[in-house]
């Protein structure tokens, strides 16, 4: 017999996400997709950030593709908080982009390496030491 959810994947083209399956974002390459993380301003809600971060170029240097948030915070043991987003197309220009803002209002930028949370400043954090939250 058919679950509910088995249903909805068949009609939806594809598997949903189980929640106690997620993945943090940046651990698992994914083809033509790159991930970042930004530092929390603390000053502003994280729509407002992301729209600041993302559109910050005006005509924008990515050609094709597009950026969203991936649902996931990391937390430093100081307490500092970054978001996920991915992008995919242009990569190139993405994160051009993306450096641009991300320099323009003061935030840091990380990724992950292997095991580690690398974040813009030189430092390194491993994954285990971060607490990891998903929307």
């Amino acid at each position: 017999m058919t679950s509910q959810l088995e249903r909805l994947e068949q009609t939806l083209g594809g598997k949903l996400e189980r929640q106690g399956a997620r993945v943090i974002p940046g651990t698992v390459a994914v083809e033509g997709t790159e991930f970042v993380y930004f530092a929390d301003d603390g000053k502003y809600k994280f729509r407002k950030q992301f729209r600041n971060l993302t559109e910050f170029t005006n005509p924008p240097i990515a050609k094709s593709g597009g950026v969203n948030e991936r649902g996931c915070k990391i937390t430093l043991s100081s307490g500092q908080l970054f978001h996920a987003i991915g992008y995919h197309g242009d990569l190139e220009g993405w994160r051009k982009d993306i450096e641009a803002g991300a320099q323009a209002m003061h935030l840091l930028l990380a990724r992950i390496e292997g095991d580690k949370f690398v974040v813009s400043d030189g430092r390194l954090f491993p994954l285990s030491e971060c607490k990891i939250e998903f929307d």
